[in-house]
């Protein structure tokens, strides 16, 4: 029996590359041609609260103070707006242009109930807004006078 020549098996390698190309292509070709696309959910980018609606606040630490839900009135009514509190989602290039722009941002840490460690807020203080990372963290803008969130 004659053996192939050396083009022959340049010629089957060629093909056996391709070959083993098509298998390693075809889930990617069968999704993309053959299957119908999937439903895309729609995501809400308006507002969005800063925190989750499960937990209540037990208690808030900020830079010159502590607050917590059972010692006054104030205290309690203050934490519920903090817990209340919604903005409207910033896009990735205003976060980036506003911190440029921006004081050094604050934190405070918050105890929500059922949880072990605090959720830690930052905020940055604009003259006209507050922006702050929500539980997503995602940073919003919320409107709000400092006498509202803060003693």
């Amino acid at each position: 029996m004659k053996r192939p020549s050396r083009r022959k098996y340049n010629n089957m390698l060629i093909i056996f590359v391709l070959l083993f190309i098509g298998v390693l292509q075809a889930p990617q070709l069968i999704k993309t041609y053959l299957l119908e696309p999937e439903q895309q959910v729609e995501t809400v980018t308006g507002v969005q609260p800063l925190f989750e609606g499960a937990n209540a606040i037990q208690k808030m630490h900020f830079a010159d103070y502590d607050l917590a839900s059972d010692t006054s009135k104030t205290d309690s009514q203050l934490i519920k707006r903090w817990f209340t509190l919604e903005g409207t989602v910033l896009n990735e290039e205003s976060v980036k242009v506003l911190k440029t722009k921006l004081p050094a941002p604050s934190t405070v840490e918050v105890w929500l109930e059922n949880q072990e460690e605090p959720q830690r807020v930052t905020i940055y203080q604009a003259p006209n807004f507050w922006m702050m990372q929500n539980w997503q963290s995602e940073w919003i803008a919320v409107s709000a006078e400092e006498g509202y969130l803060f003693k």
